[in-house]
């Protein structure tokens, strides 16, 4: 039997990371699953339009619900300023319209969690505590969930790796194939909480013993220009500034380096770590959200404490010195990586997670996690 899902999302034109999981799970849904796009949709908006928006994607979300009979809606939040109170609404409202409801927590931030969501639980309650069950990327934040008292359904899931990624050809990274210099990749939005700056520090002093690296940087943001002029008021060599890459452009860019780094401060489960490992690099990160219930340090990569540029030097000094373990941590990374996060696989669990719902039973399936 199909049944008949409404997914609340940004446009998927756009990047993020919700953008680029739907993307590819879209062909996949074997259900029949429709899309409620909220938002500006790409467009700029001036200051006092936003709230007239705003009520009118409430508006039409909530007749979306009444007028259209779904067996679900799926909510896709983060536990940020922005994100929380104006998800709220939709999921009120998604309550109110009677559909059965899953809430997928996006993304996590402690210190907006710790400083206000728990001094709100009643709050919590009345909006995304109505959701007949929820998912999330990390065991640290189903058992936060458990403490807000909620007590449906909670399932622990991953983000994604695109078609892209796993079916382009591209080599799979081998040095024995690659000339003698070492690529370390960033790939993320560019921003002081993923660690640019450490990365930035860390490989100008590994420089002055290791001629042979590079560094290519990857993605936008808001501290894209002030890293541009970091970079060069510090005269780094060997940096290059990559922009947006998406699709053939983001596995090409992955294929062409050797070692992934993300020191960030906070994550959810971040996409490219995932799809770094499909291509078969060797990670450098931190030990953060989703990342440390299946992160394997040193199998899958190295571990790095956060906002230490130091610590982040010595482990990439560790995997220079040591070319064969940057294979065989990549070797291992692409077998995992192809077997539990591709979008095939993550569609199916996600839909049977949607099975479960609409039928009011628990599914009992996890992805290999430390407990």
């Amino acid at each position: 039997m199909k049944y008949k899902i409404l997914i609340h999302a940004p446009i998927l034109s756009s990047p993020g990371g919700k953008q680029n999981y739907f993307a590819a799970l879209r062909s996949k849904f074997q259900h029949e699953v429709h899309f409620f796009f909220y938002g500006a949709k790409g467009k700029k908006e001036r200051f006092f339009t936003v709230p007239i928006r705003l009520i009118r994607d409430y508006w039409k979300f909530y007749w979306e619900l009444k007028k259209n009979n779904y067996d679900l809606v799926h909510l896709n939040p983060s536990l940020n300023p922005k994100s929380f109170f104006r998800d709220s609404i939709f999921a009120f409202l998604g309550y109110l319209a009677g559909t059965k409801m899953i809430v997928f927590w996006r993304g996590w931030r402690w210190d907006f969690e710790k400083k206000y969501v728990g001094k709100i639980v009643p709050f919590f309650r009345m909006t995304y505590g109505r959701a007949t069950a929820m998912i999330c990327l990390a065991n640290d934040f189903a058992r936060r969930l458990r403490e807000y008292g909620y007590k449906n359904p909670v399932y622990l899931e991953t983000t994604v790796v695109e078609d892209a990624i796993i079916n382009g050809e591209f080599p799979d990274g081998s040095l024995e194939q690659q000339t003698k210099d070492i690529t370390l990749l960033f790939l993320s939005r560019v921003e002081k909480a993923k660690g640019i700056y450490e990365t930035i520090d860390s490989f100008q002093n590994l420089l002055e013993r290791h001629e042979n690296i590079k560094l290519h940087i990857a993605g936008t943001g808001k501290e894209l220009v002030n890293v541009k002029a970091y970079v060069t008021q510090k005269n780094i060599p060997n940096v290059s500034f990559l922009g947006w890459v998406d699709g053939h452009q983001k596995a090409e860019a992955l294929s062409n380096s050797d070692i992934f780094v993300l020191a960030s401060y906070t994550e959810g489960m971040p996409n490219c770590i995932l799809e770094a490992m499909a291509m078969g690099k060797a990670i450098v990160t931190t030990e953060v959200g989703g990342l440390k219930d299946f992160f394997e340090h040193e199998k899958m990569g190295l571990n790095v404490k956060i906002k230490d540029s130091n610590d982040l030097e010595q482990k990439l000094e560790k995997l220079l010195l040591k070319p064969s373990l940057i294979e065989q941590m990549g070797a291992f990374n692409r077998s995992y990586a192809r077997e539990l996060f591709a979008a095939t696989v993550v569609c199916e669990r996600l839909e049977n997670i949607y099975e479960a719902t609409i039928k009011g039973a628990d599914y009992k399936h996890s992805y290999p996690v430390h407990q």
